[in-house]
């Protein structure tokens, strides 16, 4: 296999939308996987399977091995769409360990979804071998989201707030 069979793979894989390819024969292996687009894939086709099977048949008899199916991408919900990019920063956890929404467990949370921020501002403890970590707010903002239930381990560079601009 060239170059420009991998080239022809790639363009196949693109007009008929599929996410993942695997050719192998005793001499050669190949797997192919792109991204999905953002638009939902409703499935694959039957005629998807034909044409790039097609496009491939010429490899196959190359090589003396049977050219196998391709991996179908999983069927998405038409309802699905992602946002192109998300909204606002992570703040991310700074070692692995316990979150805790509260200083105490009858205390409030230092922050709720809409909370306003200032830099420097606690949002946060973990605790790390019996040690309690403050995270404080990187910059000023308002909380979009917090990721993460209280007594929750968290894991080092795990998100766990989203904070956009003022």
């Amino acid at each position: 296999m060239n170059v420009s069979d991998i080239r022809k793979l790639m363009e196949t894989m693109a007009q008929t939308g599929l996410t993942e390819f695997e050719w192998s024969t005793e001499s050669e292996k190949i797997r192919l996987e792109r991204k999905p687009a953002l638009a939902p894939v409703l499935g694959e086709s039957h005629a998807d399977s034909a044409a790039l099977l097609q496009a491939l048949s010429h490899l196959g008899a190359h090589a003396g091995a049977p050219v196998s199916a391709p991996v179908a991408a999983p069927a998405a919900a038409a309802e699905e769409v992602e946002p192109a990019e998300p909204v606002g920063q992570l703040v991310t956890s700074p070692v692995v360990g316990i979150y805790y929404a509260a200083p105490s467990p009858d205390s409030d949370p230092f922050i709720r979804v809409g909370s306003s921020v200032e830099k420097g501002a606690p949002l946060c403890i973990i605790e790390a071998m019996k040690l309690m970590n403050e995270v404080t707010s990187p910059w000023s903002g308002i909380i979009l989201d917090i990721l993460v239930e209280n007594g929750q381990r968290v894991e080092y560079g795990q998100p766990l707030f989203r904070i956009g601009g003022l």
